[in-house]
């Protein structure tokens, strides 16, 4: 059973057009709906960008994978794109052996996500 942890920040300065959802613990089965509830609630608020800081995850199944697959499918169906930040290496490795990262743009850092914008 992992345990997650997830926190949502909107910058304060006028017109930014992003949202950063920051993911801590582990993503699996147990707990990747309310992953999923996470990114929903921010894809409805339709940023133009949502970018997930995955630096303090250090777990993640394929239900994770799905539930950031679902969130990206919304968010483009809304002209907006899903990024992911600073995996760690092993969610890195998920990321790369599904070639989901041919899909969901991946970036060294959140600066590096919100530069390419």
């Amino acid at each position: 059973m992992g345990l997650l942890r997830a926190s949502v920040s909107v910058p304060e300065s006028a017109g930014a057009t992003y949202s950063v959802v920051v993911l801590a613990g582990e993503v699996d089965a147990t707990n990747s709906d309310e992953l999923y509830g996470v990114l929903e609630s921010v894809v409805t608020q339709e940023p133009r960008l949502l970018i997930v800081d995955m630096s303090e995850l250090s777990f993640m199944d394929s239900t994770g994978l799905r539930m950031l697959l679902r969130s990206s499918r919304a968010l483009d169906q809304q002209g907006g794109v899903l990024a992911l930040a600073a995996p760690q290496v092993s969610v890195a490795r998920v990321l790369q052996l599904t070639r989901a990262d041919q899909l969901i743009p991946v970036y060294e850092s959140v600066a590096d996500a919100i530069a390419d914008a």
